[in-house]
């Protein structure tokens, strides 16, 4: 199993090995910036995330692989001048995304970040993280389009992720992939297994110790609960792996 997006360098031993025995062998971890005052805030969760977190997962029996970007609720200051600063990190091994990046509210400094993340995705050819909120959602994810189009980066290579009944139709009309978030707030196992048909070209994520209630063991439950409703071998493995790993092209 591949858990599709989380933020495990907010987690602890614990929470990783739990994932590790459950079954999950790959997991994604997003930059966030909590805090953030300074860019450098970013470079030094990416350190932490690529090589303390990695060698961490490594131990307990799971690739922890990275994502790394300007969230968008965690803009600082100084973004633009020291935003070259990253770019050395999106050809390191152990990162495979650019992410977790978007828009959440209505500032127009996110519509400018987000713009420069999928720019950076195309340069890179490196499938990019959409964050998507929790309030006016359709209305934002019809802006980030906009943007995404604006960019030229592929939908190919673009994941818009939180999606649930209400902007799917959208997400699915722009040729993007999908990111199915398990957890209080977003979705259900339940959820899930009522609209599986719908959902099987996407990807399951437990969005692991970002704010708010979650649980690093919800893609195994979801697993486990979509096998004991009778859904088949092959479809319970596209959305909890193989949908991933075809995205993620670089997990080894």
């Amino acid at each position: 199993m591949i858990d599709s997006h989380t933020h495990l360098h907010y987690s602890g031993y614990s929470e990783i090995r739990d994932m590790s025995i459950s079954g999950i062998t790959y997991a994604i971890t997003c930059a966030v910036g909590t805090g953030a005052s300074s860019l450098n805030t970013y470079r030094d969760e990416i350190e932490n995330m690529i090589n303390l977190y990695w060698k961490l997962g490594e131990s307990l029996g799971i690739k922890i692989y990275s994502a790394i970007g300007i969230h968008p609720a965690n803009i600082p200051a100084d973004w633009k001048e020291k935003l070259s600063s990253f770019e050395p990190y999106f050809n390191h091994e152990h990162v495979v995304a650019i992410g977790e990046v978007g828009i959440n509210s209505e500032r127009s400094v996110e519509d400018e970040v987000f713009y420069e993340m999928a720019r950076l995705g195309k340069k890179y050819d490196l499938p990019l993280i959409v964050h998507t909120p929790f309030k006016d959602r359709e209305k934002i994810v019809k802006k980030e389009i906009d943007i995404l189009e604006k960019s030229g980066i592929s939908p190919d290579i673009v994941v818009i992720d939180h999606v649930n009944m209400d902007i799917i139709n959208t997400v699915k009309q722009g040729g993007y992939h999908i990111g199915l978030t398990v957890k209080e707030g977003r979705l259900t196992p339940e959820d899930v297994y009522k609209n599986i048909e719908i959902y099987e070209d996407g990807m399951l994520n437990s969005d692991v110790a970002n704010l708010g209630p979650s649980d690093p063991l919800s893609v195994p439950k979801t697993v486990q609960y979509l096998r004991s409703r009778g859904i088949k071998y092959d479809t319970i493995n596209r959305i909890s792996h193989e949908n991933a790993a075809k995205f993620y092209r670089r997990l080894r």
